[in-house]
């Protein structure tokens, strides 16, 4: 790990990954109420007091020991290593507490971060201070009231839905009549993508695997909500022509059954590993139907050194999530699901992996 994420700045309280790959995920993490805070690598560089913490399934992975996958760190390949930090936690929310002299932050902001490395490269956010880069720290809206917790729900899983169904499947471009499915719907990714594909007119089909979270589906706003073994029955016996975009959430294994559900010109995008599987064994991209389209959407494609406009439009979009979720437009509960404290990282873990979650699991750090 890079030398400065030890650097003696004070202390903070933190949940330490001391034992990886334990079980149960209870006896993986140690609190530690004295834990060195870290200090700014450089002056593009913010310091931030975490006050929640969003809890991603990259980070079940590390937790349990798992070698973090070599593109899962894209800008920082130098820093690949097999063995993870301390400290896990891919995004935050909080208030920045020191901002490097050309970070273009100031003091006391509210602000979001996608810590692209974090509890890879480096030292995550599960903990009271946390360090980010300036293009990957965004501004919260400065006038709002909502709780950290809701905050803490919302950027990562909503950044990843819009560039996966928005950008990548280019649903802007698409006109009326366009048809989405979100394959592993339940998951918090897959909750903002029905907001957002239904906020811009499209009918949405959304699957689970649970009989028991169909009702959940269809109260965020899914047209057709099915469960996963039905999917090509469903979802061709409605449109037999296929649908326009296909958000696969559930892993690349599932790339031949979703390409076989696109209309001509549709775009199948591939962005979550719900099921640990990073191939797609036996696929052949030659026999890719004529006219589809096969892309990916991932957090880790931009970064300092890379193209990175696309992080231009963080902000705009997560000012308007956070109004949609303060007026009510999108209410609360479809977005955050459960809230754990610091000292209960272990229980957080437990409660995702045995799916329970009906959208974000966010981790409360006071």
């Amino acid at each position: 790990m890079p030398s400065w994420t030890s650097t003696p700045n004070g202390t903070m309280a933190a949940a330490v990954l001391t034992s990886p790959g334990a079980h149960p995920p209870t006896t993986c993490f140690t609190y530690d109420p004295s834990y060195p805070r870290p200090s700014l690598p450089s002056p593009d560089w913010v310091l931030v007091r975490v006050r929640a913490a969003g809890l991603n399934r990259a980070e079940l992975r590390g937790r349990a020991g798992h070698a973090p996958f070599p593109p899962e760190f894209n800008i920082f390949q130098s820093e690949y290593h097999a063995d993870p930090p301390a400290i896990l936690g891919e995004e935050f929310v909080g208030e920045v507490a020191e901002a490097g002299a050309t970070s273009g932050f100031e003091p006391g902001e509210k602000v979001a971060g996608f810590i692209y490395g974090g509890g890879k490269a480096y030292d995550g956010a599960y903990a009271q201070y946390t360090v980010v880069h300036r293009r990957r720290c965004f501004r919260l809206p400065a006038e709002t009231r909502l709780g950290w917790e809701v905050l803490g729900a919302i950027p990562m899983s909503l950044w990843t839905a819009y560039g996966s169904v928005v950008l990548a499947g280019r649903l802007r471009e698409r006109g009326e009549g366009v048809k989405v499915l979100v394959h592993g719907a339940t998951s918090s990714v897959g909750i903002f993508a029905i907001l957002l594909a239904k906020e811009r007119g499209a009918t949405v089909v959304a699957t689970t695997r649970q009989e028991g979270k169909l009702a959940r589906l269809k109260e965020v706003g899914a047209d057709y909500a099915v469960l996963e073994e039905d999917i090509e029955k469903e979802v061709l016996r409605r449109f037999p022509r296929g649908v326009d975009i296909v958000l696969e959430l559930v892993g690349p294994d599932q790339i031949t059954r979703s390409m076989g559900l696109l209309a001509r010109y549709g775009t199948l995008v591939v962005t979550g590993i719900l099921n640990l599987e990073w191939e797609a064994t036996g696929f052949n991209p030659m026999k890719i139907p004529a006219t589809r389209c096969l892309t990916k959407h991932a957090m880790t494609n931009a970064g300092p050194g890379t193209e990175d406009d696309e992080l231009d439009l963080v902000e705009p979009v997560l000012a308007e999530a956070v109004r949609n979720v303060e007026s009510g437009k999108w209410p609360k509960e479809y977005i955050i699901d459960r809230t754990f404290e610091l000292r209960e990282a272990g229980a957080a873990h437990t409660y995702m992996e045995d799916n329970k979650a009906k959208g974000k699991v966010v981790m409360t750090i006071p």
